[in-house]
């Protein structure tokens, strides 16, 4: 349960305050610069424990503690997550390396942050697309890390199941459903929050995405939609 008090003042918040996607509450009389670029939380203008995460952007304490910062951290994830996808019947035919990168070399050619990017080459003469690896970015919350990792590797099953030319919206639709599964099976508050953010996200292509997916397959279940997305490259 979140704790009631303001994480700044630790007085029970009396006017108008800020809630991070882990339950923390903050006034907002508190004086703030910026955001967690993980949870939302506000600050740090100057605020003890606040960390960098990118050239631009924060990180909390909360998210800091919480953070997978090098590979031999990561390495204690990665078996369970593959393990987790395999019992939701997502495995890969082919192993892929997972490595954490700065955050900063994620940023796209729009300025907007990636948390994970799947490595692909097709060969034009066969149309065959290999899967060369996955970057996640180094420092995300463990929750955030097993959400991405999934994610990706959503990416990477649909290209080695040779799914055709799929749009952007069904490509990251499916992936954010396989993260959202993974999510839900997460017994915290702050997974639930993670999940229903993905959920609202306004984003055209990752958002929207998500819930056309979703609603896909509430209609026509999850093998159909599956089997519609690898063999015809559209949903059901």
């Amino acid at each position: 349960m979140a704790d009631s008090t303001c994480v700044v003042c630790g007085t029970p918040p009396t006017d108008r305050y800020v809630v991070s996607l882990h339950g923390e509450k903050t006034c907002v009389r508190h004086p703030a610069d910026g955001t967690c670029a993980l949870c939302g939380r506000p600050g740090p203008d100057g605020r003890r424990g606040w960390s960098r995460f990118t050239a631009t952007t924060a990180r909390c304490p909360t998210c800091a503690r919480q953070a997978v910062d090098t590979l031999d951290e990561a390495r204690k994830h990665i078996p369970l997550l593959r393990g987790e996808m395999a019992a939701l019947g997502i495995a890969l035919a082919q192993r892929v390396r997972v490595t954490l990168v700065d955050p900063d070399g994620l940023v796209d050619d729009s300025g907007a942050l990636c948390l994970g990017r799947t490595l692909q080459r097709t060969w034009v003469e066969t149309s065959v697309t290999d899967v060369l690896g996955i970057e996640i970015a180094r420092g995300l919350t463990e929750t955030h890390f097993g959400a991405v990792v999934v994610h990706e590797i959503g990416h990477a099953w649909l290209a080695q199941r040779g799914a055709p030319d799929l749009s952007p919206q069904v490509e990251e639709g499916v992936c954010e459903l396989f993260s959202g599964a993974w999510l839900k099976r997460r017994p915290t508050g702050f997974a639930a929050a993670l999940r229903r953010s993905a959920l609202d996200n306004p984003d055209p292509v990752y958002g929207a995405g998500y819930r056309m997916v979703r609603d896909s397959v509430v209609s026509h279940g999850i093998t159909a939609v599956l089997d519609s997305v690898c063999g015809r490259g559209r949903l059901p």
